[in-house]
């Protein structure tokens, strides 16, 4: 069977599945996105190409002023504003920045993850979207693309990341007779 257009969420309601040939209850027919993941392995319902959109969408300008008022209304000296994640297999900050509200001005954070993201947090804590789209694409056992906007979540954890950085090699101080011979 060809894979459809399949609307997964209307409104904020997930209203369908992606279904391969095993019916479940209340979807008895296939929409046609069984794919085998790995060439030996049998079909599984997974996804193609997902698209994104808001049914409300904010400019980016807008999403950052009601990015700041929200702040400003708690009372917080700062916010965190992510730019761009890692991937999506690995959902960690690429680019982070903390957020001043008393002016809005920005600065690069380095060394944080996100705390306890989970699809309760996205479900639960998102405010809006924007109008501006982005594209990951991945090749990874079912090749896919997802399309999405800017998210504005409520409440996401950020802490420090808990890499163990490697101790820097310690070398001796270059001799005066060691320099004097590499500058003749």
């Amino acid at each position: 069977m060809p894979a459809q257009k399949v609307p997964l969420v209307e409104k904020g309601v997930l209203t369908n599945y992606l279904l391969g040939r095993t019916p479940i209850r209340d979807f008895p027919l296939s929409n046609g996105h069984a794919r085998a993941r790995i060439p030996s392995s049998p079909p599984v319902p997974s996804l193609g190409n997902l698209i994104v959109r808001s049914g409300e969408p904010l400019s980016p300008d807008d999403l950052k002023n009601k990015f700041l008022e929200l702040c400003r209304q708690r009372d917080l000296p700062y916010c965190y504003r992510v730019e761009t994640v890692m991937s999506l297999s690995r959902f960690e900050p690429n680019l982070l920045y903390r957020v001043y509200t008393k002016d809005g001005h920005e600065e690069l954070v380095r060394g944080a993850v996100f705390g306890d993201l989970d699809t309760r947090a996205l479900r639960s804590d998102l405010i809006a979207a924007g109008d501006d789209v982005f594209v990951e694409s991945s090749l990874s056992e079912a090749p896919h693309s997802i399309v999405g906007p800017s998210l504005f979540f409520d409440e996401l954890e950020i802490k420090r990341a808990s890499i163990n950085k490697e101790k820097l090699p310690e070398y001796p101080p270059p001799t005066i007779e060691h320099s004097s011979t590499i500058a003749k």
